[in-house]
């Protein structure tokens, strides 16, 4: 199932933030009830499996549950040439740059019926505000209608309207601070053979890295734990749908690669060998810090 969710992620249907995902209008899409089979297929991950996207926006939960959304922000605008038009006009100092600023993006507007000249900068930001709320939430309203029909399968859909608070952590993600815990479990290490001297070297060190991990949570180092995360796998947060394959931790037991190693593209974390903790700590620190310089990932 977390594989489904993982290929629904990237399905035509959402555009955005990677964690706060909107539907955005696929034509195709609409005419093959693909917003419906969607819908579906999730519920059935979260009712008989508990595991939830993790990746709509509020807007879209709130939508779905049927909930009063705040007013649309032009952020929130997945064209980016329309989105910089809108932004163009809200940013318009005077009428007549706002009508300058309106004539550039009159086809756009026209479509949306949102064309109309303006004689305050009250109303040039209405404007703004109705076109926004048109992209966003209007012109979406039969894609939405069709998405939302797919979550009454198995009654998700009448008991998120009933406990919203209670469903909300499963479709929304939630940006919580990363944790020492969290990358000692992400992380699967590649030990050598039990018994051997490699062996003991490599348990003396991943107790180093988990001793290194608390102190930089307690912000006791000058780096922190998402510095970590990027420099193995490039990203500063663990993805909403995981990595590609999972995170792995090898061992430099040469003794000129005293500095942290990584590929990125296999995420994976090499640790090198010291004999005490400092000096493990230091040379772990100086490679993080210096990663950028000198290109240590």
């Amino acid at each position: 199932m977390r594989l489904l969710i993982k290929d629904i992620h990237k399905c035509p249907i959402f555009e955005g933030h990677e964690k706060k995902r909107q539907l955005r209008l696929d034509t195709h899409a609409f005419q093959t009830k693909l917003y419906t089979a969607v819908a579906k297929m999730l519920t059935v991950c979260a009712v008989h499996g508990g595991v939830g996207p993790h990746f709509f926006s509020e807007r879209l939960y709130n939508q779905v549950c049927g909930l009063q959304s705040p007013p649309t922000k032009i952020e929130e605008i997945g064209d980016h040439a329309f989105r910089e038009q809108l932004i163009k006009i809200h940013e318009a100092m005077t009428v007549t740059e706002a009508n300058s600023a309106i004539l550039e993006a009159a086809d756009s507007l026209g479509m949306i019926g949102a064309l109309r000249h303006v004689s305050s900068l009250d109303e040039k930001e209405s404007l703004v505000q109705s076109a926004a709320d048109f992209f966003v939430n209007g012109r979406l309203q039969a894609a939405l209608n069709q998405f939302i029909e797919g979550f009454k399968t198995l009654g998700l859909l009448k008991e998120m309207k009933r406990h919203p608070a209670l469903f909300l952590p499963l479709f929304v993600n939630e940006d919580i601070p990363l944790q020492a815990k969290d990358l000692v479990t992400l992380f699967k290490v590649d030990f050598s053979v039990q018994g051997s001297n490699r062996r003991a070297k490599e348990n003396r060190t991943i107790c180093f890295w988990r001793d290194l991990l608390i102190e930089i949570e307690e912000g006791e180092c000058s780096i922190t734990l998402e510095n970590i995360l990027e420099f193995a796998s490039g990203a500063s947060s663990v993805p909403v749908v995981g990595f590609p394959q999972r995170p792995q931790i090898h061992f430099l037991h040469e003794e000129n690669r005293p500095f942290p190693e990584a590929n990125t593209c296999l995420i994976i974390l090499r640790l090198p060998i010291h004999g005490d903790y400092n000096t493990f700590k230091q040379h772990f620190i100086d490679g993080i810090v210096q990663a950028p310089v000198f290109g240590f990932a």
